[in-house]
Formats: structure tokens, C-alpha cells, sequence
């Protein structure tokens, strides 16, 4: 199992990779969004707000009303990270949960 810290801090990672996406995907994605971020094994919750292209530093706990919502064991967040575990892999073998509109699921999709 990981630790606090590392998912922390690949949270932290994954936060400035987003900041970092192709100006030409930019569009597709949401304009606004609440984001929550969980791994259920280590009792974690995250969450971080999407305003126009720009992902909010990451507050603990869960948003009051969360648009997408993404649950991850800590161990299969850390395989994403380093490379050993693709996001649709992780989604199709539902290693990896999201709970999002059908709309924002085909952005996502897309910008990752």
C-alpha cells in the first residue's frame, strides 16, 4: 500500500501536468468543475476546483458537491504515475472509478 505522502505528492504531480495540457485540448475541456479525488484503502479525499483551463491547489477532505468524482486504490495511483498502468486500462478493468457526466467523461477522455 502507499503512503500518505506519495499520494500526495503524485496528486501534487498530477496537478501540474494539468496545467501543462496542449492549448488545442484546452477547449475541450470544462470550463468549471469541482474534481474530488479519493484512494478508499488509505481513507483519503481530495479535492481541487477547474476554472478556466487552471487546476486550484489540492484541499483535503471532500467537496461539498462535487461535478466529477475519481476513486483509485493508492497502489494502482502509483502504477499510473510511474507508467505501469494506462488510464484506460485502469478505467476498462475499473481499477480506476469515475463518476462524471457523459460529456465531461468523452473530455477527459480525449485530454488524457
Amino acid at each position: 500500500m502507499a503512503t500518505t505522502d506519495e499520494v500526495e505528492r503524485i496528486l501534487l504531480d498530477l496537478i501540474t501536468q494539468l496545467q501543462d495540457i496542449d492549448s488545442r485540448y484546452r477547449p475541450m475541456l470544462p470550463s468549471r468543475r469541482t474534481i474530488e479525488a479519493s484512494c478508499e484503502d488509505l481513507g483519503l479525499t481530495y479535492h481541487a476546483y477547474w476554472r478556466q483551463g487552471k487546476l486550484s491547489e489540492l484541499h483535503q477532505g471532500a467537496a461539498d458537491r462535487p461535478d466529477i468524482r475519481i476513486a483509485i486504490h493508492s497502489d494502482d495511483l502509483v502504477d499510473l504515475a510511474d507508467g505501469r498502468l494506462r488510464v484506460r486500462d485502469a478505467y476498462v478493468s475499473q481499477r480506476l472509478r469515475v463518476d462524471a457526466s457523459m460529456t465531461d467523461l468523452m473530455r477527459l477522455s480525449r485530454a488524457l
